[in-house]
């Protein structure tokens, strides 16, 4: 199969890349996109770099050039929620804008609110951005279903509670809609999985657990999708 997996970094990769001895082979028009063999599959490499407008930029002009059986994204996120442990995977199926918008009278509103971004608008599916991608799901089964917020701000265990009551959320990323947008646009089957690096209700963190997981996760969804 065709498949494209978007990353912050390359270097997060390095423990899959040297499961498989795979090479990269840099992309002749893009120069943050990456091709490789693995197995069965023609595998691009999309190193997104960080933030929302990066990624953004980048998956769109890579998806207006080819379109994929599936796009995969493996990002880190911050759980609201205790009962999440670090170095879950989680499956984003609805994700959310989580810090566009200001503050009036002391109650967070946002372009929800203002008007200025509308439930139906084109790529809103039943009233959000929501992942109805049911392909190789044997696959992903296993990964629990969250919804997300994407943030240029995270938060700390002091505001938190905020995104997590308005938008009935269970995870934050920082650039989660910059991918989810652009494939529902074109509508491109996907998958959003993030692997938890931080628990604001526990105060827990492991960034390195994070990471070996997010290797682990690859590895057994490329032999088995």
């Amino acid at each position: 199969m065709k498949l494209l997996i978007c990353v912050s970094s390359l270097n997060d990769l390095k423990g899959f890349l040297e499961n498989f001895s795979s090479s990269l082979l840099p992309n002749s028009s893009f120069r943050f996109l990456y091709s490789t063999k693995i197995l069965h599959h023609e595998i691009d490499i999309l190193e997104t770099g960080v933030g929302l407008y990066q990624t953004t930029y980048k998956l769109t002009k890579v998806l207006s050039h080819q379109k994929y059986h599936l796009a995969l994204k493996v990002s880190f996120s911050n759980t609201y929620k205790e009962e999440i442990a670090i170095g879950s995977v989680l499956n984003i199926v609805n994700e959310k804008p989580g810090d566009f918008g200001m503050m009036v009278n002391n109650e967070w509103k946002d372009h929800y609110d203002f008007n200025l971004l509308g439930r139906e608008d084109e790529p809103h599916i039943r009233g959000g951005f929501i992942n109805l991608t049911n392909a190789y799901m044997n696959v992903f089964a296993p990964f629990k279903k969250v919804v997300g917020v994407t943030v240029n701000h995270y938060a700390d265990k002091n505001t938190f509670a905020l995104r997590k009551e308005k938008y009935k959320a269970d995870c934050e990323t920082g650039d989660g809609l910059g991918f989810v947008y652009p494939c529902l646009f074109e509508k491109q089957s996907f998958y959003q999985l993030c692997v938890v690096e931080r628990n604001l209700a526990t105060g827990e963190e492991n960034f390195n657990l994070a990471k070996e997981k997010k290797n682990q996760t690859l590895i057994d969804i490329l032999q088995k999708i």
